[in-house]
């Protein structure tokens, strides 16, 4: 089932599609909407270098190298326990690297500082949800946006000016968060009490809200049935559409993200053996190896 954009998401998504197609027509940009975003020259939204990560003598990351380019969906998939959620840790923060850097737009950190991460443009959804169940859904998507407010608590408990003026900017955003992603049904409901696919919904509203410059999604379509799996997919392209926000996405799902993703690197055993458009990875021997073990003779691609 596609869900389809509210009328402004068309708008925007309509007037992005025009821009791609004058500049293809004026040479400034390939067909394909993987190669136009590949293609980027500029600075990368994110960049990583020789990232390497060890627990107590066992490697989860080799010199791992990695870029993102403004506006593309880049899929990082592989095996259970290749690395994927390690580098999605060593990017937001949570985890320090052995060695390597990592670079957010035009700042390098050896270690990213989790606490500066709404205000470096980056937002995450995580395995397993962080919603507060026991808050509505309207709730939950309002405290994306905490860490732009200024005034203190203090403030908020007295009702100033400025936390006033904060609280009906928040709930605005919120508002519109939420109709992006068709959740006016059940805004005002507790989130605990919806079903496991909305709940991805609302964790995904709530990253959204701060329309943030990186959005980096850790196993966004686990746990859902195909169909929501659909729905959830063609949210996460419209938000990139729409919001011009770039996406990292860590998934088991192949065929959601040979069907969603501009680019994809393939971990294994914390080493990177691949990485390009989906058509070049899902023909990879060593991928097909890593996934399904050695192929029989005669297959030369993976199956999805």
């Amino acid at each position: 089932m596609r869900v389809m954009a509210t009328a402004g998401n068309e708008a925007l998504i309509a007037t992005r599609a025009r821009a791609t197609e004058a500049a293809r027509q004026a040479g400034g940009a390939p067909a394909a909407a993987d190669s136009a975003r590949v293609a980027d020259t500029g600075v990368p939204v994110l960049a990583l270098q020789g990232i390497s990560l060890s627990f107590g003598g066992v490697t989860a990351l080799e010199r791992i190298d990695l870029s993102v380019a403004k506006g593309e969906i880049r899929a990082i998939i592989g095996p259970n326990g290749a690395g994927k959620s390690s580098l999605l840790n060593v990017v937001s923060g949570l985890y320090r690297p052995d060695q390597g850097m990592v670079r957010l737009g035009s700042e390098r950190f050896t270690h990213v500082p989790a606490v500066r991460l709404a205000a470096l443009g980056v937002a995450r959804t995580f395995q397993n949800l962080a919603l507060f169940k026991g808050l509505r859904v309207l709730d939950n998507v309002v405290m994306g946006l905490v860490a732009r407010r200024r005034s203190g608590f203090v403030r908020q408990i007295l009702s100033t000016p400025l936390a006033r003026r904060e609280e009906i900017e928040a709930c605005a955003a919120a508002e519109e968060a939420i109709a992006f992603l068709h959740l006016d049904a059940v805004k005002h409901q507790l989130a605990g009490g919806l079903p496991y696919g909305i709940q991805k919904r609302v964790e995904l509203a709530r990253a959204l809200v701060a329309r943030p410059q990186l959005l980096l999604l850790d196993e966004p379509f686990a746990g859902v049935t195909v169909g929501e799996k659909q729905e959830l997919a063609t949210h996460v392209r419209n938000a990139r559409d729409a919001y011009g926000t770039t996406i990292v996405l860590i998934e088991h799902d192949i065929g959601i993200v040979m069907g969603l993703s501009d680019r994809v690197a393939v971990l294994d055993y914390g080493r990177k053996i691949a990485d390009g458009v989906p058509a070049e990875v899902r023909s990879d021997q060593a991928v097909i190896d890593a996934y399904l073990g050695v192929a029989h003779e005669g297959e030369t691609e993976l199956v999805i």
